[in-house]
């Protein structure tokens, strides 16, 4: 199990499980529900692989070396990755996009990305599978948990480190199942304090193996027994209650694989295509990531087609080896750690003048919109998660008799209840919040932890409005509502209490939608890159499902414009881009959305007539 340089080729194949299980469900989560469990795994092999190095050679732990060769086995390819995908981020992203790009590219420089990721959340902020930085979380572990470990065992007397690493280990695994039990799991999952414990399995397996070595039967019996634990992990585990408890098993199934050490399993993982795959894991892990996050940004779709797949594959594949070979290796080799210090001043230059350099390619490669098309409001001007004064649209003079609600569909509505409400002489209260329809009943346990609170707060403004009104207006991204059945119960009771408190009640269909943001596409096609533009046609089953739910209600009314003549040449409207992404119109279309629409949404409003689907 090992070679001229004393490395286990088993723990490089444990390495290689790791690595695959990660890529698989990076991919597609449908492929290996659990496969996250990769980075546990790593975490274990990190635990046994320092602990040994920083108690096997000696009673005497010599830090200078440790960190030394922490810092040349991490950094160098960390930060020419970095510096790549900075590169590659002024090139592709839009300025908004490439803004939060920037913030995450500091919080990983400085190992902090797993603190800027837990708290991530912004409706208009790039989906997490678009975050080509997102994977740093788990390096800024790793390296945060360097910093005090090394000191944690110079402090333990020798005969107490095992004893108060399975106390740390089994006091921490208790903890954070504790916490996800109550605690937003995103928040827990990115938690130093939930990952530690899986270092102390990797830690307390090097410190109980020391000198020593199984026999072959129990050897065997360990290895087979880990190999069943780890797939029940990657089969079976639900992220949603995870790390917690649940992150024993794969940890446990880690430890129990490198303590095996021989046996018919471990011969398995030392064979060559593992150990190969294993050798380049770090540089696989680094690079696999911002490919898929670079793809899923370029095609505006998480699933990888037929044609995206090998392109991912082979091109992860060929990085990772080229990272290993052109920047690992020769870092690792390199002798003298002072003589390396005017490579790393160069190399921490060169991140900082890319991302200084980068904010200004990225500006300068094309031209800029005008604001009022690349928004659909100022947020801090509506009433979007939170009250901004009286959350009043449409004629300034005029009191207010409309209530608006929604999501951001119905926020990107704001110009349009301003035109609307100036041409017809009314005045609207909109209030909404991201993913949410403030209506009593919405399930908003299924939102991020972000929207969850402004949900709750609009949710309450908007009962305390209701009585106030006789006419409402409710519009929504039902492509996204209708997922949810609990949505669809609580919308249909809605709609049934408020037309049966005798007031007028109004449903707008969802707007078309289209598979990539417009704008990315036009900054695509400026820089020279094909991008077609594709619609989503989901939007439309959803518009039909809630249009079945607004027939069969008495005194609703259900206006839908997405195939009229507004959205004929979408997302253009007579020559001017109307939209702001793949599913909001900007400030101008929604001010054209609402001269085109008001005559007939006011008739919608003021008719007594039966409930009727009004399909302009």
């Amino acid at each position: 199990m090992r070679h001229a340089r004393n490395i286990r080729f088993d723990i490089q194949g444990l390495r290689a499980i790791a690595v695959l299980a990660v890529m698989l469900y990076h991919a597609n989560n449908g492929w290996l529900k659990a496969g996250y469990v990769g980075v546990d795994i790593f975490f274990v092999i990190s635990g046994f692989i320092i602990t040994a190095l920083l108690t096997e050679r000696s009673d005497k732990v010599d830090l200078v070396s440790f960190y030394a060769s922490r810092v040349k086995r991490i950094l160098p390819a960390y930060f020419v990755m970095l510096v790549v995908v900075c590169a590659l981020s002024a090139f592709m992203f839009v300025p908004d996009d490439f803004a939060f790009f920037l913030d995450s590219l500091k919080s990983s420089a400085l190992f902090t990305s797993n603190q800027y990721f837990s708290g991530f959340g912004s409706y208009f902020a790039p989906r997490a599978d678009e975050l080509p930085l997102l994977h740093t979380w788990s390096l800024a572990i790793e390296m945060q948990f360097y910093l005090f470990f090394p000191v944690l065992v110079i402090f333990l007397p020798k005969q107490w480190r095992l004893t108060a690493f399975a106390l740390l280990a089994a006091s921490l695994f208790a903890w954070s199942g504790y916490r996800g039990l109550g605690e937003s799991q995103d928040r827990m999952y990115f938690a130093l304090s939930a990952r530690v414990p899986e270092f102390m399995v990797g830690a307390i397996v090097a410190l109980l193996m020391r000198q020593r070595e199984l026999p072959m039967l129990l050897a065997s019996v360990f290895g087979g027994l880990g190999a069943i634990l780890l797939a029940w992990a990657v089969l079976a585990i639900d992220k949603q209650h995870f790390p917690g408890f649940w992150s024993i098993l794969p940890c446990v199934a880690a430890g129990l694989l490198i303590a095996a050490r021989r046996g018919p399993v471990s011969a398995l993982l030392a064979t060559r295509p593992m150990v190969w795959i294993g050798g380049i894991s770090y540089s696989l892990y680094l690079w696999h990531w911002p490919v898929l996050a670079f793809i899923r940004y370029y095609t505006g779709q998480y699933e990888l087609t037929a044609a995206w797949l090998p392109i991912f594959v082979a091109s992860s594949v060929l990085l990772g080896w080229l990272s290993y070979r052109l920047v690992e290796t020769p870092a690792r080799n390199a002798s003298g750690m002072m003589r390396q210090v005017p490579k790393w001043v160069v190399a921490g230059t060169v991140v900082v003048l890319v991302a200084w350099g980068g904010q200004r390619i990225n500006a300068s490669l094309v031209a800029p919109l005008p604001v009022e098309l690349t928004r659909y409001a100022a947020p801090e001007l509506i009433c979007h998660g939170t009250q901004v004064g009286a959350c009043k649209r449409g004629k300034a003079d005029a009191e207010v008799s409309v209530l608006v609600i929604g999501d951001s569909h119905a926020a990107q509505l704001n110009y349009f209840f301003d035109q609307v409400g100036e041409e017809q002489g009314v005045a609207y209260r909109v209030l909404t919040a991201s993913s949410c329809v403030p209506i009593p009943g919405f399930d908003f346990e299924r939102l991020p932890a972000w929207a969850q609170k402004p949900c709750r707060a609009q949710i309450e403004a908007v009962a305390g409005e209701l009585p106030k009104v006789e006419r409402v207006i409710i519009a929504g991204m039902w492509q996204y509502q209708m997922q949810s059945q609990a949505f669809a119960k609580a919308f249909a009771e809605f709609l049934v209490d408020t037309a049966g408190a005798h007031k007028h009640v109004v449903v707008l269909a969802q707007i078309p939608m289209f598979e990539t943001d417009v704008q990315r596409v036009r900054r695509f096609t400026e820089i020279g890159l094909p991008a077609p533009l594709r619609f989503n046609h989901e939007w439309q089953t959803a518009n039909q499902q809630v249009q079945a739910i607004v027939d069969r209600t008495p005194g609703v009314r259900f206006l839908d414009f997405s195939n009229s003549s507004f959205f004929a040449a979408a997302p253009y409207q007579q020559g001017l881009l109307i939209y702001r992404d793949s599913h909001h119109l900007n400030e101008v279309g929604a001010s054209r959305y609402g001269h085109y629409a008001a005559e007939q949404l006011q008739r919608a409003l003021d008719q007594p007539q039966p409930n009727v689907s009004l399909k302009p």
